[in-house]
């Protein structure tokens, strides 16, 4: 089980990485007729609720009532240096970086359960014919980091306006078949930041964004299964 889980991930990755400058926040709209049409088999479909969807021919969401979610993983923009202007004990290490990967895992993990239950659909750990596997990840995290507060005082990070890339594929958690892969770009808004706070993660506008998420994949569900209003 972890050997395929490992194994989709990584292939995931890289095809991510190759398409993300096809998705990037500000480009995304200019870009559109350069996205590729066909991604593993999958075919670019119109969506009402995300960037770029792509589809398994006669794929369903139908009959999906449970959801089985990957741990959330995260890469940073390419373009976020932080470091570059600063010095000594200022420069974020690789501890921050790390909290700030898994505060949002973690963020993302708590909204998305939130969300799909508010349709009925329960979050769960074991495969079922009723389960759909999701692999998410966001390929390009960008932050914003003022100054560090003094050694032994809080610091903050604040994005403006911020942005990161949502890339998620969707498995029967059964067979492995693969049925989409979604790609959405989203930034904070000018007035609301991405922030962390020590060890405490306050991510306000992020969860604002993975709420959108979740409810995309919520609505997508109800429809499948006719429960659209």
């Amino acid at each position: 089980m972890h050997t395929r889980i490992a194994r989709t991930r990584a292939m995931l990755v890289a095809a991510a990485v190759m398409l993300a400058g096809f998705f990037a926040p500000g480009s995304l709209r200019l870009m559109a007729a350069d996205a590729p049409k066909e991604w593993d088999g999958l075919q670019l479909r119109p969506s009402k609720r995300v960037d770029r969807l792509y589809l398994r021919p006669e794929a369903s969401l139908a009959g999906y009532k449970r959801v089985r979610l990957e741990r959330l993983q995260v890469a940073f923009d390419k373009n976020w240096k932080p470091n570059d202007s600063r010095r000594g004990s200022q420069r974020l290490t690789k501890d921050d970086f790390d909290k700030i990967k898994s505060g949002l895992a973690d963020e993302f993990a708590k909204v998305f359960a939130s969300e799909l239950a508010k349709g009925g659909y329960q979050v769960v750990d074991e495969a079922g014919e009723d389960v759909l596997d999701i692999t998410p990840l966001v390929v390009d995290l960008y932050i914003a980091a003022p100054d560090k507060m003094t050694a032994g005082r809080s610091y903050s990070y604040t994005a403006d306006p911020g942005h990161m890339t949502l890339v998620a594929e969707l498995r029967d958690s059964e067979t492995n078949q693969i049925l989409a892969r979604a790609i959405d770009a989203r930034s904070s808004s000018w007035n609301n930041t991405f922030r962390v706070a020590n060890s405490v993660t306050n991510l306000a506008e992020a969860r604002m964004i993975i709420a959108r998420w979740a409810s995309a994949l919520r609505d997508a569900l109800d429809e499948a299964n006719g429960r659209g209003g």
